[in-house]
């Protein structure tokens, strides 16, 4: 019975050692989701999530960071085994994990303004700076908006737009909250953020999945997001990363 039972200890053993793997995973990089240190290691929101929630089945990651087009076209291509912040309008053809993160896209103006927003077009009367291709990511309402604006432009470096905001070049900045926030309190944005904020959540939310080439990995991911979710590291991750 002894015997037995060390037999039954090493296949189950064995079992968990051959379905573990390290998951090479594409992330695109903006603060506070995935953020690179000078020594390569990365930090961040969305990052943590994701390796948390595969730890918790025992995988690893090997994360290699992409612009975000880059990522759905090398997960789509299988260049890579997986691919975060990922619509199902991408149609990578993959296997979709259920949602672990939702952008929220508001317009932020100063509070001091007392500006009046209520719709997307009503942002069409404002001064606008966004961040590349918002017209095509945020919609056609939003494209009209953006055409009826009396100054409207986008810029690569989202800490640019903070920095037109409080500067009066703009009435609005739009983009994703928390990485507005991030730029708003981050030192080396240079604003005076005793000026308070006011965010207008006119958009819809984006709900992202992550899509697996393998769907064992898809099926890990998902139980261990609802693990992290019920243990109450999810959220744990969630408070490390709101603006200060």
């Amino acid at each position: 019975m002894k015997k037995i039972a060390c037999f039954a200890v090493l296949v189950a053993f064995w079992a968990g050692a051959v379905s573990a793997a390290e998951i090479t995973m594409g992330f695109a990089p903006v603060p506070p989701y995935v953020m690179e240190a000078s020594d390569g290691s990365l930090s961040g929101l969305e990052y943590e999530i994701i390796k948390e929630a595969l730890a918790a089945r025992g995988h690893t990651l090997r994360p290699q960071l992409f612009p975000l087009a880059r990522v759905i076209e090398t997960v789509r291509q299988g260049n890579t085994q997986a691919g975060a912040r990922i619509l199902e309008a991408h149609d990578t053809g993959r296997h979709l994990s259920d949602v672990y993160l939702v952008f929220n896209n508001v317009a932020v103006g100063l509070r001091n303004r007392n500006l009046d927003v209520s719709s997307i077009s009503d942002l069409g009367n404002l001064r606008m700076v966004s961040f590349q291709r918002a017209t095509i990511v945020l919609g056609s309402d939003f494209a009209s908006a953006a055409r009826n604006s009396p100054g409207y432009s986008e810029v690569a470096d989202q800490r640019v737009q903070i920095r037109m905001l409080f500067g009066d070049r703009v009435d609005v900045a739009v983009g994703e909250s928390r990485i507005l926030q991030h730029f708003i309190h981050d030192p080396e944005t240079g604003v005076d953020t005793g000026v308070a904020t006011e965010e207008f959540a006119v958009f819809p939310e984006t709900p992202y999945r992550v899509a697996f080439v393998n769907e064992q990995h898809m099926r890990d991911f998902n139980e261990g997001l609802a693990e992290i979710r019920a243990n109450g590291r999810y959220d744990a991750i969630i408070r490390k990363y709101a603006p200060r």
